[in-house]
């Protein structure tokens, strides 16, 4: 029996060595989602491209919009503090510089609050009316705004349009109160006493359950009496 000489190891080395078939191929895949990788590479490696991009972009405006919503909250506080025309120009600011934020909606409705303490009815009105058109009737500020243009123009003997909003504010939640005493005030101011009384019997009619305000309840129920009585 000859002797194996090194030169023949090597060469059975050699030949039961198998060149790496590549990653996919280690991966287990089926045939075909190999195949379709490898025909395809350019494309996913773009859309791979296109997808962190996009990760990274909603994570930077993300960043962006919480710095801004922090910083129009800050402006706003600052701005509150101020007085006269100091305290106007600085919500008129966070209100431009930073639209679209709750802040900038606080500052448009505070210059509507300062119109109306200066006796600028219309205005107000106006001011409050610009800043409900931007929100839908599910945001928590919608009534507040709604009561706000009732007001202005009640005080403006706008009783048409006034009227009108504290009819809707029945509707909104946490303001049926003073939609209905709304309404009926600005029809006893029109002398339309058949209607007011109307209002406040419907609204009577609202008080029912345990949990009903037993003064609310009084007060209503004497307005209704003194409105008969003038019958």
């Amino acid at each position: 029996m000859s002797e194996e000489s090194p030169f023949n190891i090597k060469h059975a080395s050699e030949a039961a060595y198998v060149e790496p078939s590549g990653v996919l191929d280690q991966l287990n895949l089926h045939p075909s989602a190999v195949s379709f990788i490898r025909d395809n590479k350019r494309i996913l490696q773009v859309t791979g491209v296109v997808i962190v991009v996009m990760v990274v972009s909603i994570s930077l405006y993300k960043s962006y919009r919480q710095t801004r919503l922090e910083n129009g909250a800050s402006n706003l506080s600052i701005s509150m503090e101020g007085e006269g025309d100091t305290k106007t120009e600085a919500l008129k600011h966070v209100a431009t510089e930073f639209s679209g934020t709750p802040s900038a909606l606080w500052a448009d409705t505070e210059l509507g609050h300062i119109a109306m303490k200066d006796g600028k009815y219309e205005q107000a009105a106006k001011q409050y009316q610009i800043v409900r058109d931007t929100i839908k009737d599910s945001n928590p500020m919608y009534g507040l705004l709604t009561f706000g243009i009732a007001q202005a123009n009640e005080a403006g003997k706008k009783y048409a349009v006034s009227s009108a909003m504290y009819s809707e504010l029945k509707a909104v939640v946490g303001y049926k109160d003073e939609g209905y005493l709304g309404m009926a005030r600005v029809l006893e101011a029109q002398n339309e006493k058949q209607k007011a009384l109307a209002v406040y019997e419907e609204y009577l009619g609202t008080f029912l359950g345990e949990n009903v305000n037993e003064r609310a309840k009084l007060m209503i129920q004497e307005k209704i009496t003194r409105l008969r009585v003038q019958e």
